[in-house]
């Protein structure tokens, strides 16, 4: 008994400490730029804050953003595009009004750079297909 009572405090101390800093969530903007400038560790550490905070990041589908995201689709080895293709499915799956804010060229761009890493990714087609679903049944 004592066990879970422990286990149930320290997960609402876990669950209030990610209320608390949700600022944490700004620095995606931030994370989305060192795409470019540390291909190796922004996009693992960008992942780990959307699989916190979810869709909380409003601009993430932006004109800017979704060029960036597209050059890693586009450029990245195999473990950057798995590494964008997790963040845009938990961005795009935890936020159903989201999509709604897309421009349609921005949408069109995201759905070319996933056409390719389909063709040039044989281990990644699953996972493109997973986030072509969601940008089509959302769009």
């Amino acid at each position: 008994y004592q066990r879970r009572v422990r286990e149930s405090s320290n997960k609402a101390s876990g669950e209030d400490v990610l209320r608390s800093s949700r600022c944490v969530v700004n620095t995606c903007g931030v994370l989305l730029v060192w795409y470019q400038v540390c291909p190796t560790t922004a996009p693992a550490t960008l992942l780990q804050i959307v699989q916190l905070y979810g869709g909380e990041y409003r601009d993430f589908l932006t004109p800017y953003n979704v060029d960036i995201v597209t050059a890693a689709l586009l450029d990245g080895g195999d473990e950057i595009r798995k590494t964008t293709l997790k963040i845009l499915k938990r961005i795009i799956s935890s936020d159903p009004g989201l999509l709604s804010t897309m421009l349609s060229p921005t949408r069109d761009q995201l759905n070319t750079a996933l056409q390719q890493v389909r063709h040039s990714s044989p281990t990644l087609v699953s996972l493109a297909d997973e986030v072509s679903k969601l940008l089509l049944k959302k769009g």
